[in-house]
């Protein structure tokens, strides 16, 4: 009688470390799910971003391109346009305009864009661009 008890807590042990150890696997399935939906996740939304700082690179060559035919005195600005998505409250174009040191018909632009969801550094990416744009031709005519 005692065999047949000590036999019976013997497999109802093995069946509890078999339990165990299968739902240990489970839960480092899921846990490894978990992590990889997180990480795609922030990699859309550091492809988004990536995207929308472009393009708010993109808007403020445009605006320059535009403030410097309106007027050739025109040097820069720092342009905050208006929120252009809920997920990222903080957006920023400078510009910058001097005089080519190399042409005279020359202005050198400089474009650093920056968009991110908060003024904090860390969470927020830039883009640049530079270039080179002609002075429009009534500011380089004498009268």
């Amino acid at each position: 009688m005692n065999s047949s008890r000590a036999q019976s807590k013997s497999r109802t042990g093995n069946v509890l470390i078999c339990v165990l150890a299968c739902l240990a696997i489970v839960i480092a399935m899921v846990m490894a799910t978990v992590q990889s939906a997180i990480r795609g996740r922030m990699e859309v939304r550091m492809h988004r971003q990536l995207l929308q700082t472009e393009l708010l690179c993109e808007a403020g060559v445009k605006r320059a391109v535009e403030q410097i035919h309106k007027s050739v005195a025109y040097r820069g600005e720092k342009w905050i346009p208006k929120r252009i998505s809920k997920v990222f409250e903080y957006s920023e174009v400078e510009i910058k305009i001097e005089p080519s040191l190399d042409d005279a018909n020359l202005l050198r632009a400089e474009i650093v864009a920056a968009l991110g969801s908060s003024s904090n550094s860390h969470d927020r990416m830039q883009r640049s661009h530079t270039f080179s744009i002609n002075l429009p031709s009534s500011a380089t005519d004498p009268k």
